[in-house]
């Protein structure tokens, strides 16, 4: 049988690198030891230097360490792909973390990190088996006042690592049981880390690593011959953990799993032993662990990931155990999409892709079947499928060890989500009894509203900023921290918009950021506009060109730049600013203009009524 790195290594000396991505990637999402990175470094890299691969984010990482880094780096990058991450690393001479952070000349700032990995070890905190909580103290101030410190030199997202605890030492439990017993220290010093965290910081839990994974993070071997760590075998475990967090902070995370039924949800065939005779729930293992995968199911849709159900099924049949086995966690009502046909599921993921105004890069597909998982990896590579075993405690555990829904922060809107796109089937059925488009839109009832990003906003703006591709005219990416700066400058205009009918409340949807080109602020740049898919089609766009140019109009400008800067995903705006009344200035760089002290009229939009606007 051929091993997976041969696999790639004959689709690279064929040229074939479109194959390579889908081999490299199906063997990394089946989580493999430490020593196929080893092996696997040199086909990565000659892939990623092919120009293939199109990331979904290129990324300034730098890893700040009380250890040593070399091992870690090609890992760092084989998981950051897994993600739709490509890493530019930079990583601080061992021990030196410090004194580049306080350094302002230090190659760290030359680097300007939109991103840094701190990690430290229990070996930063004093050693015996009995501490100082003073110490202890100490080292948390010392790494918060670190963060401040990088916010302040450059904005970036911080991925802070919490301290491993130490290994056992002769007090044995009494290192936990007594009040200054040095592991009982260290877990309130990491208790202490994650409280009230800055929102551009982020903590990963080196505990519930250790304890996730079996794999210890710590090897004293490795530590005395070379000041490694995490331990080589931990490595893929941490950087999958570190990389989950990246992806989440720049709003990578995926927002929809897709479910198969029988088999997946239950155990067994509804259509063939019904409702009463599938397993679900006690007494058998089996079917307190399909209730174990629904719990978590239910959790993730509580966060705001949106549940999608995809069976090969008759619709009644496959609806009756949400509606009829008590067992069931699991209700009908818990599914932004509900789809059970003989369709192929490729055609229905489609379906379910253009139903949601997603992208099919932000699903992933769960299926007991090997044949339908291959299926949808050939017809939708777009779509991670996990290589998730027939049993549902295996596809517990490859949805808990992929971290593909990994969250940084919780918003309004994430809370709200799952109810959102449920109401838009409402909206869906409006449509569909409309006479014309028109009636549709001013059946809707509209209302638009906006204000300036503060800080009740800039998280769900950051999201928005990181995470929307579609309709967004530069894609440019900005962290919260970077958002911040801009938003406290005069020389910004930073906006945010909402949108609700008399079906509920979309919840923000919009944002620009403007920038003063001239001293005089007589001309501004656009700098990112972007709308969520969720309200495509309402004219929005209207609604915001007009505050923009009213808004801008106020503060003295006499003209307006825009630009479009083509992606793989935004082609549906390549005729925005077009379409408002902007003129080309040079249209081979995507340049437009209006002049506002000339004939430029803002845009009307009899379908949306804006309320009471917030102070510019």
């Amino acid at each position: 049988m051929t091993s997976p790195i041969e696999e790639i290594s004959a689709h690279i000396a064929r040229g074939d690198w479109t194959a390579a991505g889908q081999s490299l990637r199906r063997a990394l999402e089946s989580f493999p030891p430490y020593v196929f990175y080893l092996k696997a470094e040199r086909p990565f890299e000659q892939f990623a230097g092919s120009g293939a691969w199109q990331p979904q984010r290129a990324l300034r990482l730098a890893v700040l360490a009380s250890s040593t880094s070399a091992l870690l780096a090609p890992v760092l990058r084989m998981s950051a792909f897994r993600f739709g991450l490509q890493l530019e690393l930079y990583a601080a001479q061992y021990g030196a973390w410090r004194q580049e952070i306080l350094d302002p000349a230090s190659p760290l700032y030359a680097f300007r990190p939109e991103a840094v990995l701190l990690l430290p070890n229990h070996e930063d905190l004093p050693p015996g088996p009995r501490g100082s909580r003073g110490h202890m103290d100490a080292a948390v101030a010392e790494i918060r006042l670190a963060w401040q410190t990088l916010a302040e030199g450059v904005p970036c997202r911080i991925v802070q690592a919490g301290f491993d605890l130490p290994p056992a030492g002769p007090w044995g439990s009494l290192e936990t049981v007594l009040p200054d017993g040095r592991r009982r220290l260290v877990h309130q010093a990491n208790l202490a880390l994650a409280a009230d965290l800055p929102p551009h910081v982020s903590f990963l839990d080196m505990e519930a690593l250790a304890a996730e994974s079996g794999t210890p993070l710590w090897s004293e071997i490795d530590w005395l011959r070379a000041r490694q760590y995490p331990s080589p075998a931990a490595l893929p475990a941490f950087a999958d953990a570190a990389c989950a967090q990246l992806a989440a902070g720049f709003g990578l995370a995926k927002k929809v799993l897709v479910l198969d039924l029988d088999d997946t949800l239950w155990g067994g065939i509804v259509g063939e032993e019904g409702v009463h005779g599938i397993k679900v729930g006690p007494p058998s293992a089996e079917g307190e662990g399909y209730l174990s995968l629904q719990r978590y199911c239910q959790d993730l849709r509580a966060r705001g990931v949106l549940l999608a159900a995809c069976s090969k099924n008759d619709i009644d049949d496959a609806q009756r155990p949400f509606r009829e086995h008590d067992a069931m966690l699991l209700r009908l009502e818990d599914f932004a999409v509900f789809t059970a046909n003989w369709n192929d599921k490729a055609a229905n993921l489609r379906d379910m892709a253009a139903a949601l105004s997603l992208g099919l890069d932000s699903f992933v597909f769960l299926d007991d079947s090997p044949l339908e998982r291959e299926w949808v990896r050939r017809e939708l590579p777009q779509v991670t499928v996990p290589e998730c075993g027939s049993h549902p405690w295996e596809m517990l555990a490859a949805l808990r060890r992929g971290r593909w829904f990994e969250a940084v922060t919780l918003t309004q809107e994430d809370l709200n989500r799952h109810g959102m796109y449920r109401v838009e089937v409402s909206r869906r059925d409006l449509l569909r009894q409309a006479g014309s488009v028109e009636e549709f839109l001013a059946g809707l009832e509209m209302v638009a509203a906006h204000g300036p990003v503060d800080e009740k906003t800039v998280t769900r703006v950051a999201q928005l900023v990181n995470k929307t591709n579609q309709f967004n005219l530069t894609s440019r990416r900005h962290s919260e921290a970077q958002i911040r700066s801009k938003m406290a400058s005069p020389e910004w205009w930073c906006r945010w918009f909402r949108l609700r009918d008399r079906f509920g409340d979309h919840g923000l949807i919009g944002v620009i950021f403007a920038c003063a080109t001239t001293d005089s602020r007589r001309e501004w740049t656009v700098d990112t506009w972007l709308m969520s898919c969720r309200v495509l089609g309402r004219h929005v766009e209207q609604v915001m060109a007009r505050t923009l140019v009213e808004s801008l109009r106020g503060l003295g400008a006499e003209r307006i730049v825009g630009e479009f800067l083509p992606t793989a995903k935004n082609a549906l705006v390549a005729d925005l600013y077009p379409r408002l009344g902007f003129a080309a200035v040079d249209n081979a760089r995507g340049t437009y203009c209006a002049d506002l002290s000339g004939p430029y009229a803002t845009p009307e939009c009899p379908f949306i009524r804006v309320a009471t606007p917030g102070p510019t």
